[in-house]
């Protein structure tokens, strides 16, 4: 429409690119899904430092959590190096920061930590926002759930892909909600800890 001013032009043309960038994202999700349910999922298995991971998290999500008025920080408390396929980390990163990000109140704080833990290798994303209702957390991972059809955004698939993805790399990822505090945390196992070089004397 040519009569169109120029402010209008520019809501919709974003408008669009939201919904393209939303489908791109369901195609990509639903071809995940055919190649985990068809077995072929092909993943890397790498020493992958999660302490980068989160770091690449932080500065792909700033953005969002400025525009929603979030807290967002990294917290490295040790060196974890987990082994697994790098692109598949963080793709299993952006689906817990999205969801913590999304599903929390203007002003929530959002946290990814780092830490190994004997001989594994973690990353969890934590929020303080309202927590998910008791009767929902047991079914988050499940494929197409969303806990309130009406307000929730997205597919429903996120999560369980990111899920099934873990699984693949010999790993989980867990779910612990309360009021005021969520926290979904990826699981790996942890690469060998390089033994000291002797000194001789």
């Amino acid at each position: 429409d040519e009569e169109l001013d120029e402010p209008t032009r520019r809501e919709f043309v974003s408008t669009m690119r939201e919904q393209v960038e939303r489908l791109t994202k369901l195609a990509t999700d639903l071809l995940d899904l055919t190649r985990l349910d068809a077995g072929r999922i092909r993943v890397e298995s790498e020493p992958v430092d999660l302490a980068a991971i989160a770091q690449t998290l932080e500065a792909e999500f700033r953005p969002l959590a400025e525009r929603r008025a979030h807290r967002l920080e990294v917290r490295i408390d040790d060196e974890a190096v987990a082994i697994g396929d790098e692109l598949r980390i963080l793709q299993v990163g952006r689906a817990l920061v999205d969801n913590a990000l999304v599903h929390t109140p203007q002003g929530s704080s959002v946290a990814i930590r780092v830490w190994r833990e004997g001989q594994t290798a973690r990353l969890s994303v934590s929020d303080d926002g309202p927590g998910i209702p008791a009767a929902h957390v047991d079914h988050v991972f499940e494929r197409f759930y969303r806990a309130d059809a009406e307000l929730a955004s997205g597919s429903g698939l996120g999560l369980a892909i990111a899920r099934e993805l873990a699984v693949v790399m010999d790993g989980s990822v867990t779910l612990a909600s309360r009021p005021g505090s969520t926290v979904a945390t990826i699981s790996l196992p942890a690469a060998p800890v390089a033994a000291p070089t002797p000194v001789f004397t």
